[in-house]
């Protein structure tokens, strides 16, 4: 069964807790899931969520992706692989 992406942003842009940085951050992670069949843990890299989300510094991605799990929206499984990529799963 399809789920909907618009239930994903909707819930995230309703949210005051959230900018738009963890805004752009979590629709990049949304649109990789997406591409992954819908299906989670999906893997990401560090440099792919940047360039999706238009973050320029390192530390700002570790700090929106942290904040994003301690709101609830994702669970972040970091990889110290340069290759392999961090696991990613959404919550509903």
């Amino acid at each position: 069964m399809k789920r909907s992406i618009g239930k994903f942003v909707n819930r995230i842009l309703i949210d005051q807790r959230v900018r738009i940085w963890h805004v752009g951050t979590y629709l990049a992670l949304v649109l990789l899931w997406e591409k992954n069949r819908q299906s989670s843990p999906f893997r990401v890299t560090r440099r792919m969520i940047m360039q999706m989300s238009r973050t320029k510094s390192t530390a700002t991605y570790h700090k929106y992706l942290k904040e994003l799990e301690v709101l609830g929206y994702i669970k972040y499984l970091p990889s110290y692989h340069p290759k392999e990529g961090s696991k990613v799963w959404l919550i509903e």
